[in-house]
């Protein structure tokens, strides 16, 4: 459980990275930007990204296609973010349980 606590957190705190990572970049540029999470999967490990994206494209079961394509679309610290807290969210609800 503590494991899973930490990874949620790593997720959090790597959302709020990259938000702080954004806000930079729109300061620099003078308008909003904000780089997807494709963008900085890229950035992080392009052969990765590119393994994973050709997974998608090719074997990725039908109704998982669009869906994957679309968060990878949406701004990273919103994809880290809602991961980060979900997690933290179903352990707090497992730990309630017990």
């Amino acid at each position: 459980m503590v494991v899973f606590r930490l990874i949620g957190l790593l997720f959090i705190i790597a959302a709020l990275m990259a938000l702080g990572s954004d806000a930079l970049l729109s300061l620099e540029e003078g308008a909003v930007k904000m780089r997807s999470f494709s963008d900085l999967w890229i950035l992080l490990n392009q052969a990765s990204h590119d393994g994973f994206a050709g997974w998608v494209d090719s074997g990725a079961p039908e109704g998982l296609v669009e869906p994957i394509k679309t968060a990878m679309s949406y701004p990273s610290w919103a994809v880290l973010g809602v991961i980060g807290v979900v997690l933290a969210g179903l352990l707090a609800l497992l730990r309630r349980a017990d």
